[in-house]
């Protein structure tokens, strides 16, 4: 007789679709991550206005559509992962140290970066590049600071998955010895 698990858990195919799109928002967000430090570093470096405006704007039209929905993504495919399956959420500490980073990205994402950015004013494409920087203010500067950190900490995130260190935390239940549960 089989051994049947205490729990709800996600079919094969439903766990298969739930891990694709944790795996898309991950890898979408570093995408964006890639294409976001060019734009940045260009309107910081450039010598064009029109240039520098574009950057700027185009980054006004990037994160605030892209970054909170593969945040949320990340955070709902996790935990749907977590609930889902024997990993489960508080279970293993690699775990819960993903749930605690995409909890951060999440907070940062959504009252940090995206009203900073819709903060920022529409830069004059017709000014010099110098003046498309005095426009945006310090964030020329400070946006660099976000993809930087959300790539590492996706980077991280990917490397704990694949290695699963740590044991399990004190909140688990302790794992059914082999056999347990059996008539004798």
């Amino acid at each position: 007789m089989a051994h049947h698990r205490a729990g709800w858990r996600l079919s094969p195919r439903l766990r298969k679709t739930t891990l694709l799109l944790h795996l898309l928002c991950g890898i979408g967000w570093m995408g964006v991550d890639l294409a976001l430090l060019p734009l940045l570093l260009t309107g910081l470096t450039t010598d064009d206005g029109a240039t520098a405006a574009s950057c700027y704007v185009a980054v006004t039209v990037i994160v605030p559509l892209a970054v909170p929905i593969l945040s949320l993504g990340i955070l709902a495919t996790g935990l749907l992962l977590g609930w889902g399956t024997t990993w489960g959420v508080l279970r293993y500490w690699w775990v819960v140290v993903k749930l605690v980073m995409a909890v951060t990205l999440l907070f940062l994402v959504l009252f940090l970066l995206v009203p900073g950015v819709n903060d920022l004013p529409t830069p004059d494409a017709t000014a010099s590049a110098d003046a498309v920087r005095d426009q945006i203010g310090p964030a020329t500067t400070g946006l660099l600071f976000p993809p930087l950190v959300s790539f590492a900490m996706l980077a991280i995130a990917a490397i704990i998955s694949l290695f699963k260190p740590w044991s399990r935390t004190p909140w688990s239940t302790p794992p059914t010895p082999r056999g347990a549960g059996r008539p004798g």
